[in-house]
């Protein structure tokens, strides 16, 4: 029986060999994608300030609530645009929610403003239904008129123009006596025709300002009365379509001309005027 040579197995000549093989690196599993909290806050934020924004007065919070809303709501739909949070949809109802909280507070307020400027019309006796400019008191010539109805079309009327409620004429503004200080002071005259149903006067209807440099004078006080002045006039109501004159004397800061602007005395339309530069004499 013959022997066959076997041949010897390999024997290993590191230990290195026999290592356990190591194991492959898994890749990463796909994280949960939360839903971002800038848009849940800002649904909170834009649905409180969607109610809020019916109520008067209180509105004006709803108003920042709504501005918060949309600040957040446009964080969280940046956040779900670049694919590291859920949820756009909230985010965009979120948005949503938020600027009708701004428009209907804007739009309430804006109701509320004319409701009570309204009021104060009624109450003094102008009719609402109309434009706020009456007709006017005298007659004047067909170039007076083109001009008047140029410079009404852009709010200023020299001299002469209609107010909200009345016919206001700006007669002249003279250098009178000085003040109890001892300033020097200027006297200004308007004419007015009271435009309302009710009785009225000068100081409900309309509102005067005088410039001088470019900053309103103050109204002078004076120990002695000048000539053609009278205190009282300013306060003196005059009955539904007539006619009065209303003095007012303001501290001069120097010889320069004076500015004077009528306006209606607390409306939303002040860039409808009476105006007139003048200078002293």
């Amino acid at each position: 029986m013959s022997n066959h040579n076997i041949a010897p197995q390999p024997v290993p000549s590191s230990p290195q060999q026999y290592q356990p093989q190591q194991p492959q690196p898994q890749p990463p599993q796909p994280q949960h994608l939360h839903t971002t909290i800038c848009g849940i806050a800002a649904v909170v934020f834009g649905a409180l300030g969607l109610v809020l924004s019916f109520i008067p007065i209180v509105n004006n919070i709803a108003a920042i609530l709504g501005f918060i809303g949309v600040i957040l709501a446009i964080i969280a739909i940046v956040g779900t645009f670049r694919g590291k949070k859920r949820g756009k949809v909230l985010s965009i109802v979120a948005a949503v929610l938020s600027v009708l909280a701004i428009v209907i507070t804007l739009a309430m307020q804006s109701a509320a403003s004319k409701a009570i400027d309204d009021s104060i019309k009624e109450s003094k006796g102008i009719d609402t239904s109309q434009s706020s400019s009456s007709k006017s008191a005298g007659k004047s010539s067909d170039a007076s008129k083109s001009k008047a109805s140029e410079q009404k079309a852009q709010g200023e009327q020299d001299l002469e123009g209609d107010i909200e409620g009345a016919h206001v004429k700006i007669v002249s503004a003279v250098k009178s006596v000085n003040d109890y200080n001892g300033k020097p002071t200027a006297l200004v005259t308007y004419e007015w025709t009271n435009n309302t149903s009710k009785n009225n006067s000068f100081a409900t209807l309309a509102h005067p300002n005088v410039f001088q440099n470019g900053t309103e004078l103050e109204t002078a006080v004076y120990f002695d009365q000048p000539e053609g002045y009278d205190a009282n006039s300013y306060l003196a109501q005059a009955q539904p379509g007539t006619a009065a004159t209303v003095t007012l004397g303001y501290v001069l800061q120097d010889d320069s001309p004076i500015t004077v602007d009528v306006t209606a005395f607390l409306s939303t339309d002040q860039d409808t005027k009476v105006t007139h530069t003048f200078t002293l004499q």
